[in-house]
Order: structure tokens, then C-alpha cells, then sequence
């Protein structure tokens, strides 16, 4: 990783572990002092929210990443970790495009800075390696590509997100 990364939200996660791992270890060694963040990745585990609490959990995490991005004029992507109820799955992709669009034009209009927002539906996830080195990658990939991606596990499982983003697009 060439740079590190805003850890937010619900970072005990066991999803969250690979992040939290290099995060700690980087702090330690000083190398975080070092390095400007290239972005700020959430965590959120909505398993047991409601149908009205979800939301409003992630559009809480969504305003903490708007504000620490907008402190920090390096960070070029914002990265949503969710972990979701089945029963909430269908309402994921309606609430993250919104949420998403929105974070990208303020950010856009109030620093001028285009700046990637990438929710991904990690639920089905069984493989922290893998998503940890997909969330990394995604840190350094150029921002001005999407705007605005929300992708599901299986989207990613076995490529990268910039290639799952291009493919939706396509």
C-alpha cells in the first residue's frame, strides 16, 4: 500500500480486520505521519439495524467520510464497507447511488476535487485477504474514472473493483 488510508465506522469488524491490521502496524512503525491519506475507507456492519436505522447509520458514516475528506486535500476516493440483513439487500443500491451522487458532487462543488465513491455490499464475504487486498488496490487506483460505483461481493470476489466498475459502465 503507497498510501494509507482514513479507517472509519466499524472497524472491529472481522471484514475490517485486514484494514485494521495494516493500519496498526503502519501507525506503529511512524510510516502513517509520513504520507498524506489517498482515502477514507467506512466500515459499517448494518446486520441488526432497522429498516429505518440503516439508513441513517450509513448516511451518519457518510457525512464523518464527507467531512474527514474534505479536511484532507490528498484523499481521492471514499470506500463503504457494508455489511447488510438479506432482508435489506434490495434498498442497498437505491440508498448507496444517492448517497454516493451526493457525496461526489459536494465534494466536487465545495473543494473541487473529483473524488471516487465506491459502495461495495461485502455481506457474502468469507475472505478478509481477498477483500483487503481489493480495498487497496481500489485506494490507488486514478480518481476521475466513475464517480459513483455501488458493487456487491460477488462483483469483486475474483477482480478488481476499477474492472467491476468498468464492466457495470459498459
Amino acid at each position: 500500500m503507497s498510501h494509507h488510508t482514513l479507517l472509519l465506522g466499524d472497524t472491529e469488524t472481522p471484514l475490517a480486520r485486514g484494514m485494521t491490521a495494516l493500519d496498526t502496524a503502519r501507525r506503529s512503525s511512524g510510516a502513517a505521519a509520513l504520507s498524506a491519506p489517498r482515502a477514507v475507507l467506512a466500515f459499517a456492519d448494518l446486520r441488526d439495524d432497522t429498516r429505518r436505522s440503516g439508513p441513517e447509520r450509513l448516511r451518519t458514516l457518510a457525512a464523518l467520510s464527507l467531512t474527514a475528506a474534505a479536511r484532507q486535500p490528498s484523499v481521492r476516493h471514499l470506500i463503504f464497507a457494508v455489511m447488510l440483513a438479506p432482508r435489506h439487500a434490495g434498498r442497498f443500491d437505491r440508498i448507496a447511488s444517492a448517497l454516493g451522487a451526493r457525496l461526489h458532487s459536494d465534494l466536487e462543488r465545495d473543494r473541487g476535487r473529483d473524488v471516487e465513491v465506491t459502495f461495495l455490499d461485502v455481506s457474502d464475504c468469507t475472505d478478509v485477504p481477498g477483500l483487503t487486498e481489493r480495498l487497496l488496490d481500489r485506494c490507488d487506483d486514478p480518481a476521475g474514472l466513475h464517480g459513483v460505483v455501488v458493487l456487491d461481493w460477488a462483483d469483486i470476489r475474483e477482480r478488481s473493483i476499477a474492472y467491476a466498475a468498468r464492466t457495470e459502465y459498459l
